[in-house]
């Protein structure tokens, strides 16, 4: 007997993935890629300020990244199994067509995070590029609400970025393999120059606690005393939920894996082991960005989005 296979219901992108060459270093690099970025950055950083120091900071951190761990895990094992991504996959809870619906909600999502990603980037070059005479004259003005400069930069992060997906899953591996250890690069370089310039090394807040939790209040909405229980509960509550969107499409990414031991290593060490090391970088440089300025130019440049291009461009907020 044969079947005819619906267009409706199958694809080459909905079907069962082929080449399963996403060994642990690719997967490492997925968590690397989605973490090391301006909004997860920024994110951990306010979240420092709620934990209060350095070392509860790194046990919240460290809880919420466990936690993560074994969720992603869950969906991780169900796309190695079935080598479908999550639209097939949803159609056992939702049904063969009612999983439409979770499918585009999860899309919808997924555009707008494309464009606030995209918009961080781009302001980040934008402000880069201001440094130099030759641009400056761009970065006046004003166009679709910001500058001609910034729109620039706006659209080629934006084609760059389609470019990329456009060419398949294989260019996303290996764009990811080759971003993922470059941010780190950039960011032992980001911290050693901070260090150097602030003559230490310093993991700890050093302001009084009234200003810390009036910054930490302001720059995350939480009203509750930095380091105490609620506020490391709160920091580990919140860092779970910034993968919310990936506890449901990991399988997106897990069903080129060649079997579960190789994402359980990929997972393990992009997962607790990275997250916990890389997120030593924003605490750090909260820190020495306090050291170097002072408390109130660290919540500027932090809802600005762009402050690690402020680092670089030595600007000041007054």
């Amino acid at each position: 007997m044969s079947y005819k296979v619906s267009p409706r219901l199958h694809n080459e992108d909905l079907a069962p993935a082929k080449d399963r060459n996403w060994g642990p270093f690719s997967i490492f690099n997925v968590w690397t890629s989605d973490v090391h970025s301006l909004y997860g950055y920024s994110l951990a950083a306010s979240l420092f300020l709620v934990a209060g120091g350095g070392f509860k900071f790194l046990i919240a951190i460290g809880i919420g990244s466990v936690g993560i761990y074994f969720l992603m895990s869950l969906i991780g094992n169900a796309g190695v199994k079935t080598g479908v991504p999550y639209p097939v996959l949803a159609r056992s809870s939702f049904g063969v067509f009612g999983a439409n619906i979770p499918a585009l909600v999860r899309a919808f999502v997924a555009t707008f995070w494309y464009g606030a990603q995209t918009s961080a980037a781009a302001g980040a070059i934008a402000d880069f590029l201001a440094r130099f005479s030759a641009f400056k004259h761009l970065s006046t003005g004003h166009l679709f609400g910001n500058s001609p400069l910034g729109v620039i930069c706006y659209v080629i992060v934006w084609a760059a970025q389609l470019l990329i997906i456009t060419k398949g899953m294989e260019t996303v591996r290996r764009f990811m393999d080759f971003a993922g250890p470059a941010v780190w690069v950039m960011m032992l370089l980001l911290a050693i120059g901070l260090s150097v310039k602030a003559g230490a090394l310093s993991f700890t807040v050093q302001m009084p606690a009234d200003q810390l939790k009036s910054l930490a209040s302001n720059s995350t909405g939480f009203s509750v005393n930095p380091g105490s229980l609620g506020a490391i509960i709160a920091v580990a509550a919140t860092w779970i939920t910034y993968f919310a969107a990936l506890y449901l499409n990991f399988c997106d990414f897990s069903r080129f894996s060649p079997n579960k031991e190789s994402l359980k290593k990929g997972n393990i060490y992009g997962l607790p082991v990275n997250l916990i090391l890389y997120l030593d970088f924003p605490q750090l440089q909260v820190e020495l960005n306090d050291l170097l300025h002072n408390p109130a130019s660290w919540y500027r440049c932090q809802s600005d989005i762009h402050y690690l291009i402020v680092f670089f461009s030595k600007k000041r907020y007054k």
